[in-house]
């Protein structure tokens, strides 16, 4: 699972366990580990890690298990909230004027610096057609949509400053007076664009502000910690049926589904570990259609 503190915040989807898996693995453990037995070469396995279809599940697992259930509705819930927020006020949401828009392709995290985004953190994927004062015909063929890396009043005032400490020079009197017209027109740029940068930055914060965006953006973050933490404890309670490894596979499908969907095709222990768990998984989703 992606953390939230990444891309400032952006919701994302994670595949929850489905209510009838959870009454399979919840309701009565040992039962659905004899319904889903492997078979024989199977069965050597598992014994081999000391668990048994004949053996009542580990009551501190489906506690656990409970407690993490729990924890991904909260994070659904919270999901959905903050993308209806979203939607609710996407028309609301002004575009950052084309004067503060630097480099594009921003949503790839190529930069440093931060980029357009929308009022619930996600990256603006804007229409690059009418951008014709910045952007070349080709750039625009090949670019039909692309996030841009925004300037900040901040970053604009310390350039501002550098600009007005600066002493214009040449080799000739026209070189200087060049350079000086270039230095009066790099800083009333820069000045209108301070303007530019104040005045989206305070209707923006406005906007997070009266809608609630912050707030549910922090309800998604709490629901991630507590996910995390419900799911590290699953992991520590002991198995005791095959169910018992489903509930412990689920609850690591969707911590770290990125991570096995990133691994699993390696040849490294990582990838065997991945395909193992998602081996497990599977067969408890069979099991619970």
């Amino acid at each position: 699972m992606k953390p939230m503190n990444q891309s400032a915040g952006e919701a994302l989807a994670i595949e929850l366990p489905s209510i009838s898996r959870r009454k399979l693995l919840m309701g009565a453990a040992s039962a659905a580990a004899a319904a889903i037995a492997p078979d024989a070469h199977g069965a050597v396995a598992i014994q081999a890690l000391g668990i048994s279809a004949d053996r009542t599940e580990n009551p501190e697992l489906i506690s656990a298990y409970d407690k993490f259930c729990d924890a991904c509705a909260e994070m659904k819930e919270a999901q959905d909230a903050l993308e209806w927020l979203a939607d609710e006020w996407r028309h609301q949401w002004p575009l950052a004027p084309e004067e503060l828009l630097l480099g594009a392709n921003a949503q790839d995290g190529r930069y440093t610096m931060p980029a357009e985004r929308d009022i619930i953190g996600r990256y603006v994927v804007r229409d690059t057609s009418g951008l014709t004062k910045r952007l070349a015909p080709k750039f625009r063929r090949e670019n039909r949509k692309t996030c841009f890396v925004i300037r900040t009043a901040d970053e604009e005032r310390e350039l501002l400053k550098r600009w007005k400490r600066s002493a214009p020079t040449g080799r000739t009197e026209k070189a200087l007076a060049r350079n000086r017209a270039c230095r009066i027109k790099a800083i009333t740029e820069c000045e209108l664009r301070i303007q530019l940068a104040d005045h989206y930055e305070a209707e923006t914060a406005r906007l997070r502000q009266v809608s609630g965006a912050d707030a549910a953006r922090l309800r998604v973050k709490d629901a991630d910690i507590l996910l995390q933490k419900a799911a590290d404890e699953v992991s520590k309670c002991q198995a005791c049926t095959v169910a018992g490894l489903a509930m412990k596979a689920d609850a690591l499908t969707v911590t770290a589904g990125a991570l096995m969907k990133i691994t699993k095709s390696d040849e490294s222990p990582l990838g065997q570990i991945a395909r193992f768990i998602e081996s497990v998984a599977e067969v408890a989703g069979r099991a619970s259609a």
